[in-house]
């Protein structure tokens, strides 16, 4: 059995020694390469999910309790502020989804989805944007 190298832009597979594609340059990968890649994202994306899962359910409550008497925690923060913490949250959640998502699709096929790709890195954009517009506005 012959390995089969590809190219993760445009697509390209060869069954010869080359190392880089011939159509854009780029450097081929074997799929046990990008098989190993998929493991390394499912367990990031896992990772991210269930810690900012669980962050999620103990700030939940902690804004929940605020203002109960006895409780030594507190909110002090607005529905606004609420909001937001959540936004952020939820988007992390997801960029940690779409990494499983596109993990498991590698481990699959042994090649990248570059829709999946794509999406990963438009929502890290959108977490870049945002903490970049806190950090101005504060």
């Amino acid at each position: 059995m012959s390995l089969t190298l590809s190219c993760p832009k445009c697509d390209f597979e060869t069954t010869e020694s080359l190392a880089k594609c011939p159509n854009c340059g780029r450097t081929l990968q074997s799929a046990k390469k990008v098989r190993i890649l998929g493991w390394v994202l499912v367990l990031l994306g896992s990772f991210l999910v269930i810690f900012m899962g669980g962050l999620g359910i103990i700030l939940g409550g902690i804004i929940a309790g605020s203002g109960q008497p006895g409780n030594s925690s507190r909110f002090t923060g607005g529905p606004e502020d609420v909001l937001f913490i959540f936004a952020i949250f939820g988007l992390v959640i997801a960029f940690g989804l779409v990494s499983v998502a596109a993990g498991a699709w590698q481990i699959w096929f042994g090649k990248p989805n570059k829709i999946l790709r794509v999406t990963m890195f438009v929502v890290a954009g959108l977490l870049l944007l945002i903490g970049s517009m806190v950090r101005f506005l504060d």
